[in-house]
């Protein structure tokens, strides 16, 4: 629907005070969870493989132990188009009283762009407890049952466990013990605490204090002095459920952002209308190719 005479009929009179509704964004979020890629495929695929477990001790006379490799988990990026356009008509124009404090078009299309990307961003995590979007093993991304060759792998807790000092130490000990496909340990490290809003003032109370919260005890923080989580925390605006928490870890391929076009924007005139018409078209995809990525705990 074009914006006519009608839907700003108040910038056609004199005598307003104000006109606004061009507010600021939050910097950047998803910025601080994925890592991005350039593609010029359509569908970017990307393989985890089982590659050789533990060695065996072979008895005197005996042949030695025959292991396998092979392909495991297949992660499918499909990229799409995120697109918006607003058109005003030639009067809309030409009887606005107020073009100077009137939101340029381009401008909102721009904001309208970026914040659908911190949403988007965003859902690969809001949506990592839902077994009906599973990640390329066929489980949510947060799952007790990641499927490995020698039994499963849980990237959350078994209970929902609310952000606190003995949750995120467990969480952190079931990040150490994360396995590759075929059962041996792999190093793995939190590096990032991801909050909602609502959670923000804990994650500072935890991780900002030289010791322990919520204890008549003076004791050290071990997760202060060892620098358990060495990039601090992070308040993400666009997490849904209030009480989830998010740890991202230095795992290998995980949290990716793949561009297959940037942002772009276009304006023209329409020859029969005069209308004016303004667009911004970008395509990308957001997704993760390795659970051991992030431990989590919420809904």
């Amino acid at each position: 629907m074009a914006i006519n005479t009608t839907a700003i009929k108040n910038l056609l009179r004199p005598g307003l005070h104000a006109v606004f509704g061009d507010y600021a964004n939050y910097p950047s979020q998803w910025s601080e969870i994925f890592e991005t890629y350039t593609s010029d495929m359509a569908v970017e695929y990307e393989v985890e493989m089982r590659l050789s477990g533990l060695a065996q001790i072979r008895p005197e006379g005996a042949p030695t132990a025959v292991d396998t490799m092979g392909e495991r988990v297949i992660s499918t990026y499909i990229h799409r188009y995120v697109a918006l356009q607003l058109i005003i008509t030639r009067q809309a124009i030409k009887d606005n009283l107020y073009k100077t404090r009137f939101p340029l078009m381009v401008k909102a299309l721009k904001k309208s762009m970026a914040q659908t990307k911190e949403i988007l961003g965003a859902s690969v995590l809001n949506n990592g407890f839902n077994a009906a979007i599973p990640i390329g093993d066929g489980q949510p991304l947060f799952s007790l049952n990641h499927p490995i060759d020698t039994g499963v792998v849980a990237n959350r807790p078994a209970a929902i466990v609310d952000l606190n000092e003995a949750s995120l130490e467990a969480a952190i000990i079931g990040i150490q013990g994360f396995q590759d496909q075929s059962g041996q340990l792999v190093m793995t490290l939190p590096q990032k605490l991801v909050v909602p809003r609502q959670n923000q003032f804990v994650a500072e109370r935890i991780l900002g204090s030289q010791f322990r919260t919520n204890t008549a005890n003076n004791d050290i923080s071990a997760l202060y002095s060892m620098k358990s989580i060495p990039m601090g925390w992070k308040c993400n605006q666009y997490l849904t459920s209030p009480a989830a928490w998010y740890l991202i870890t230095d795992a290998p391929e995980g949290f990716k952002h793949f561009v297959r076009e940037k942002v772009e924007t276009d304006m023209y005139t329409d020859f029969s209308t005069d209308n004016i018409m303004t667009k911004a078209v970008e395509r990308y995809s957001f997704g993760v190719s390795n659970f051991r990525a992030a431990y989590a705990s919420g809904t």
